[in-house]
């Protein structure tokens, strides 16, 4: 068990410099999906398709990890880390088997984002799970953990996110009245008065509320991935929404994706 933890410490710290690398590669690179598609980036699956193959890795292997620990007795049940593991998997529930029956449109992603996606999630599952139900001290989370600041300030955050990302999907899908209309639409309607990416900033609340509620190096290295691969994306998308919608879009005078900020 030694070595895998050498090898799991390893992991994390790969991890990390690869979600800096990314960060910065992002600043040069836009990824072609959504309103950024484009046919230079090789062969394409529907949109749908593509997040399901993407979001399913990590609910399944997270699973698999939970049940094993359980099953051959590495770690014994404890209502802290399933909580944790229930919460994990519920915004994975949404993301791969809600989300995209709900799209609209007949948007398109390159297939070379698709696999990278599940390269990435099937690796995030490790990191989390790894944590939760193998490597993390034995006594790390005793049941004293749900009443501690660490646990009820990242749950809140973690729902607050959630109810916000969901929303504003839900205010973006809506503005196409058609299932089968291509064409985009300027949301104006409740945070998009103020954040243009409002469903961005929510996931990334919800990755910074997980990774204060498991207080947990894993934690945050999924959020150092989120806001590398989401900020970045957040830019492309502003950027694409001013090319679009012109001095309508400008006029808003409304922020990337962190109020007062950027």
């Amino acid at each position: 068990m030694e070595l895998f933890s050498d090898i799991y410490q390893y992991l994390l710290i790969i991890m990390t410099v690869l979600g800096v690398v990314v960060f910065v590669v992002l600043q040069f690179v836009t990824v072609a999906y959504g309103m950024t598609f484009n046919n230079r980036w090789g062969i394409s699956v529907r949109s749908n398709l593509g997040w399901f193959i993407m979001e399913t890795p990590v609910f399944f292997a997270m699973f698999l990890l939970y049940f094993i620990s359980l099953y051959y007795n590495i770690r014994p049940f404890n209502i802290v880390t399933f909580i944790m593991f229930f919460i994990f998997e519920f915004h994975y529930f949404q993301r791969s088997f809600i989300f995209p029956l709900l799209m609209k449109g007949q948007s398109r992603m390159p297939l070379s984002i698709v696999i990278s996606g599940f390269v990435f999630n099937t690796f995030n599952a490790i990191m989390q799970g790894g944590w939760l139900f193998y490597f993390s001290p034995i006594d790390y989370y005793p049941t004293s953990w749900l009443l501690s600041p660490q646990f009820i300030i990242g749950f809140l955050i973690f729902l607050g996110g959630m109810v916000l990302n969901i929303y504003a999907d839900r205010v973006i899908r809506n503005l196409r009245e058609d299932p089968y209309d291509n064409n985009y639409y300027l949301p104006t309607k409740g945070p998009f008065k103020y954040i243009n990416s409002a469903n961005y900033l929510g996931e990334i609340l919800e990755w910074l509320g997980f990774a204060i509620l498991t207080w947990s190096v894993a934690g945050l290295v999924f959020f150092i991935w989120t806001c590398a691969n989401i900020i970045p994306r957040a830019k492309a998308v502003y950027n694409r929404y001013e090319m679009f919608f012109g001095e309508e879009f400008t006029s808003l005078k409304r922020y990337k994706i962190f109020p007062f900020i950027y």
